[in-house]
């Protein structure tokens, strides 16, 4: 078996997102924040895992950095990589796969599924549903088509849940109101999609983004948010629901939720309007009261956000080719900044889309499209 080509760092970075110990030299032992309870050698070289039979190898070359919403709040985090985000080019073809569209070298991103979501850092990701691999056209760079299996997705299948209702109430009001909760990665793309899907028409939609972050809310009033609500969790409830009032005047007819707790959830309802629509997306358990009657007496309606599919998968991409739709900025780091990344984004000092960088190349930059 072969052994991977990163370099010491890389590995270093990888090994302490998984929390796997870290094998260090005894010069080392101050400066590091994990270690394994004896010194040994440096890093040694992590081995490349077979291509399945029926399946291909991934070599990746960039990665989303991925956190659920809401860990921010917390000063917390818990990386999820590969499945999430990931892109690269094939390293391997299996020996059984039939009618292989696929080679040595080919840029794909993978999409992913229930079994790769939570999966530690890696170099290599074996993927045995080829279905779930796509190749990437030449135009799009590899750093953007890492993002898109993740959050861009999810964005998408939730702008694609509400695009009817917003329709439907667009005959009948003469202002539609959007609100997003999340400022991050998930709700700058929402608000670049809704732009796309919804067309340059939509003079009567307003889309607003809702976030505790002062930095995350004045980068996406950067790519073109009708407005931007703070929701400081420090000031009292009733504040913050006239505070929202007031700023979506008429109240609000669409939400996606993408925090998805009881405190999120209690202040939609006393914002939306009747005949409102409700898409939740958070990710961590959570339990609220909600009154039935109320709601059925109100018709509103309360929708899971879907993770969205290989079809719109492909859609995405292919308006992203195309330039139809605007990339949210972002920043490339190498992979061996991780931790300290993650630290910087849960303190909002990165508010654009970071994306990891595998192999010995430049150092971060930023890419801004809007």
């Amino acid at each position: 078996m072969t052994k991977a080509a990163l370099n010491q760092n890389e590995l270093r970075a990888l090994r302490k997102l998984t929390g796997e110990p870290e094998v260090i030299s005894s010069s080392s032992i101050q400066s590091s924040t994990i270690m394994s309870s004896s010194t040994c050698e440096a890093v040694s070289s992590m081995p490349v895992p077979d291509a399945p039979d029926n399946g291909v190898l991934v070599k990746i070359t960039h990665a989303g950095a991925c956190y659920l919403e809401g860990q921010t709040r917390n000063r917390r985090y818990t990386p999820q990589f590969p499945g999430n985000e990931v892109a690269g080019t094939i390293h391997e073809v299996g020996n059984n796969l039939p009618n292989a569209n696929f080679t040595v070298g080919d840029r794909v991103m993978v999409m992913p599924d229930e079994d790769s979501i939570n999966t530690g850092y890696a170099e290599y990701v074996p993927v045995d549903d080829v279905s779930r691999v796509l190749q990437i056209p030449n135009k799009v760079p590899l750093e953007v088509a890492a993002m898109l299996p993740g959050d861009a997705l999810k964005a998408y299948a939730a702008v694609n849940c509400a695009a009817p209702h917003v329709e439907k109430l667009r005959k009948v009001k003469s202002t539609v109101n959007i609100l997003v909760i999340g400022g991050s990665s998930l709700g700058l793309w929402s608000v670049k999609l809704a732009k796309y899907m919804m067309g340059r028409n939509c003079n009567n939609v307003r889309l607003f983004v809702a976030d505790n972050s002062i930095d995350r809310l004045l980068t996406a009033q950067d790519h073109g948010c009708h407005d931007i609500i703070h929701w400081n969790e420090e000031d009292h409830e009733q504040y913050i629901v006239e505070r929202t009032l007031d700023s979506c005047r008429g109240g609000v007819d669409v939400i996606i939720d993408y925090v998805g707790t009881n405190r999120t959830m209690q202040r939609c309802l006393k914002v939306l309007n009747r005949e409102g629509l409700i898409l939740v997306g958070g990710n961590k358990p959570c339990e609220t009261s909600i009154s039935l009657s109320t709601l059925a007496a109100k018709q509103q309606s309360i929708v899971g956000v879907p993770r969205g599919n290989i079809n719109q998968l492909i859609e995405l991409l292919n308006a992203v080719e195309g330039k139809q739709v605007e990339i949210p900025a972002y920043k490339v780091f190498p992979v061996e900044d991780a931790n300290h990344i993650f630290e910087e984004i849960c303190e909002c000092r990165i508010t654009e889309r970071a994306v990891f960088r595998f192999g010995s190349q430049s150092s971060g930059h930023l890419v801004d499209n809007h």
